[in-house]
This record gives C-alpha cells, structure tokens and sequence, in this order.
C-alpha cells in the first residue's frame, strides 16, 4: 500500500530540515528524504569542517604570530591530521545526533535513499513509492568543474574535506570565497599554497576595501596569489604531482578545481 503524507522535502540540508520541522509542528504528517548525510553542504562538506579547519590554522599562526611575546617556543614539531578530522567528525556526528533528535522528537519519518519524481506528487524512493499533498526541492548545489584537459585529476571542495593527509603544495583554481577560504586554510595549516585567479584579484564582487586588504594580506602572509593566470589543462606527472598547465607555477602535490557551486 503506497504511503501518504502531507508534506514531503527532498534534501535534508537547512532548508529541507527547517520547512519540515515547521510543518510537523503545524501537525502535518511529514516525511524527510535524504540520499548522504544530514545537514546538507553547510554541515558536512561546506561550513561547519571549514570553520573546524579555519580554527586549527588559526592556532597555529597565533603560536607563530604571538607566542615569542609570551615566552612561548613556537617550533611546532608535529602536526596530526588524522587527529583534526577525528575531532571535526565527531562534532559534525554531534550535529547529525541533533537533527535526529529534533525530527524524531516532531515525527518526521527520515528516509535514506534518491527521490524520483513518477508525477506531480508521487515519488519512488528504495524501490517504494509514497505520496504527499506537497512536496519540496531543496537538494542543493555541487561544486562546479572546469572544462579542461585533466580536470579530473583535480579535487573539488567536497573532496579537500575527504584528503587522507595535509599535502605539502596545493594549487587552488577560483576567484571566489570558497576559493579565498581553503587556499588560506591550507596555508594556515603549514602546506604551500598557491591562489590562481582569471582577473586582478579575488573576491572582485566584495567591497574594494575587502579586495584590497585581501591582497595585502596574501603578499606578506600567503597564500602565493597569482593574478590574470587560469591553467588550461592538468597535466599528471610520472611523480604523481600535477602541473597546471599555463600557469606560471607547477607540481602541486594537488589541484582543487573552481571551488563554486551550480544549484
């Protein structure tokens, strides 16, 4: 017998999570449906490990910055990566504990699996189709990939949170914000990288004032910025290094490909 609901939400990101708590709390007999993890980009691959990893390269640039003026020894003799993601995976895993709770609490049924529209309110999902009188998109964006020779080589912003270890050279593809942020946590965190950007600078549409003390910044403290440079191809040595071809720099260990979204 098909199952039906009121209200329906495909995507189990903020969106999707917040219109179905809403309408459980109106009474509406709802149902969640979610192929990965809960929490949607911002929780998992996007906000939330960002600021986890942000934190920790800020730790390590106040001990370099300000731990001489303390009396504090600033060589740093070993870093545990393995470390920082066990601790960036279980305060994500706290935050999925959360949302359980709160839809369990509401008496959202969870569905774990990939919606396919059959018509205007009938959806197959694990081989089971089920109803609603509503029902909502909200699955999001993927990181977009540039279309040239080798990009496959490349990493995406999904797949710099899954890197097994901190690699020693980062070439970083994008002009915009995602871009900024993991270029300057990967330089934060000790590993050589390198910001390419088709124009004059990053974030072109922020403030000037921004953009400008941006660059300022990357000059003195890094990451190594380079303007009007967008490698047009990948080239994979016999090293296993890649080399952006075009560019004015070669060899880093890896290559994270125009960190934007497509909806």
């Amino acid at each position: 017998m098909t199952k039906h609901y009121d209200y329906i939400a495909i995507g189990g990101g903020s969106g999707g999570i917040a219109s179905i708590n809403r309408a459980a709390m109106y009474g509406q007999k709802c149902a969640l449906i979610e192929a990965k993890a809960l929490g949607g980009t911002c929780v998992n691959v996007g906000c939330v490990p960002k600021k986890v990893m942000w934190h920790a390269a800020q730790i390590r640039e106040a001990i370099h910055m300000y731990g001489p003026d303390y009396g504090f020894d600033t060589t740093i003799n070993h870093f545990d990566w393995e470390k920082l993601i066990a601790s960036r995976t279980a305060y994500i895993d706290r935050i999925h504990t959360s949302y359980d709770n709160v839809l369990g609490k509401n008496n959202v049924d969870v569905i774990h699996g990939f919606a396919r529209f059959v018509d205007a309110k009938t959806i197959e999902v694990n081989g089971e189709t089920i109803t609603a009188d509503h029902i909502l998109i909200a699955t999001g964006g993927r990181p977009s990939h540039p279309n040239i020779p080798g990009a496959e080589y490349g990493i995406d912003s999904d797949g710099f949170f899954v890197l097994p270890a901190l690699p020693e050279r980062v070439a970083v593809v994008g002009a915009g914000y995602i871009a900024v942020e993991l270029a300057g946590v990967i330089n934060g965190l000790g590993a050589e990288a390198h910001l390419f950007v088709r124009k004059h600078a990053p974030l072109r549409s922020f403030d000037p004032l921004i953009v400008d003390t941006l660059v300022e910044v990357m000059n003195t403290e890094g990451p190594t910025l380079h303007t009007n440079a967008v490698p047009k191809a990948v080239i994979k040595n016999a090293d296993g290094s890649l080399t952006p071809g075009a560019g004015r720099w070669s060899q880093p260990d890896r290559r994270l490909p125009d960190l934007g979204d497509w909806p």
